[in-house]
């Protein structure tokens, strides 16, 4: 990990070796955000309710289950208002040819008014387990190692002035929205569908697991984010009107996040469902599906100024919580649909460095 910091603070000096333009609204960043021991967790969806807002009937007893490598996960971020480097940051961006990643590439860099990028990988690997029905040439386990990648086009909200002349609470704050794309793959555990009739009457067949789902969305989030903020302004702005910030104080982070994609069965999925159901047949192995994520972060940060930088380092505790449902519904009595709405799960300690050009122009 002290590798992996060294080598952000290196990047920096090259980055801010070159004045960024005076016409940005923000100064030159880099963020980069490292949780060493990411542990994952997947719930039933229907479990976060208490039970008397459940509807029993659409409640099923769960038969994967997982036992997670802990891996790590990493985020790079900033402003690179350098045209050369905008595009090599571009091409680590357009990862699974998507096209946030594109529209940063052919913009050479979005490094002006306030915009930015931030780039997120981890791992998603480990043992799951099926105890449910079961058929020939179907395992009842399976290892894993799949990839969780996210990349986001990030700004500031004009709600919120960004740089002063605004409410307080709001330049602490640090509000922004933003466009993204997440991609991820992991076994996923679905409950078939079928119908007698038409797409009016269905009812669950039996339940069926896949050892390699994939899913992958566009979305829109907005939150904010006090840590990025502190390091922009330059700790300009505190708790007191017209003092500037403590060096040592508590930061944190919030994001509520929307996507809509698609999600995949492979091939294991769709034979396994056919066979626990026989008679009917899975004519589509992708469909449509939705993602609500909710993501915070909550700890202790230090600034100091060596100039011309200004460097805020943090350690704190991460949490995201992610909702995926979707899969196609049986259409006739010869069809087999599926559908999944998993809860997902990442947390662990954060470690945080954010360093921003201090510009005197």
């Amino acid at each position: 990990m002290i590798k992996r910091f060294i080598s952000v603070l290196y990047c920096v000096l090259i980055v801010c070796s070159v004045n960024a333009s005076v016409k940005d609204s923000i100064p030159a960043f880099i963020g980069y955000s490292y949780i060493p021991s990411l542990k994952w967790r997947v719930h039933p969806n229907e479990k976060i309710f208490p039970k008397f807002l459940r509807d029993k009937k659409y409640e099923r007893e769960k038969f994967l289950k997982y036992d997670f490598d802990v891996n790590g996960m990493s985020s790079i971020e900033g402003n690179f208002a350098i045209r050369k480097l905008g595009l090599r940051w571009g091409l680590s961006a357009n990862m699974e040819n998507n096209l946030i990643g594109k529209a940063y590439k052919y913009g050479g860099y979005l490094g002006y008014r306030s915009w930015w990028l931030k780039i997120q990988n981890s791992k998603i690997s480990g043992t799951a387990n099926w105890t449910g029905q079961t058929t020939v040439n179907t395992p009842t386990s399976c290892e894993f190692s799949n990839k969780y990648f996210n990349v986001e086009i990030i700004k500031a909200s004009n709600m919120y002035k960004h740089m002063g002349n605004g409410d307080p609470t709001n330049i602490i704050l640090g509000t922004y929205w933003g466009i993204g794309y997440t991609s991820l793959g992991l076994p996923m555990e679905f409950e078939t569908t079928v119908t007698d009739t038409d797409v009016s009457e269905l009812e669950f067949g039996v339940s069926s697991y896949d050892t390699l789902f994939t899913a992958k969305y566009y979305t829109a989030f907005f939150g904010w984010d006090m840590l990025r903020q502190l390091c922009q302004t330059q700790g300009k702005y505190g708790i007191i009107p017209g003092k500037p910030a403590w060096r040592l104080g508590i930061y944190n982070t919030c994001a509520d996040k929307i996507g809509f994609g698609s999600g995949r069965l492979s091939n294991h999925g769709v034979y396994m469902a056919e066979a626990l159901n026989p008679g009917k047949e899975i004519e589509k192995n992708k469909g449509f599906s939705f993602l609500v994520d909710f993501s915070i972060s909550l700890g202790l940060r230090y600034y100091l100024i060596v100039k011309p930088l200004f460097i805020t380092a943090a350690v704190g505790y991460d949490f995201s919580a992610m909702i995926i449902s979707g899969g196609p519904a049986a259409q006739d009595n010869k069809q087999l649909g599926y559908e999944y709405d998993p809860l997902v799960i990442n947390r662990g300690v954060s470690f945080k460095l954010y360093v921003s050009w201090i510009n005197n122009k």
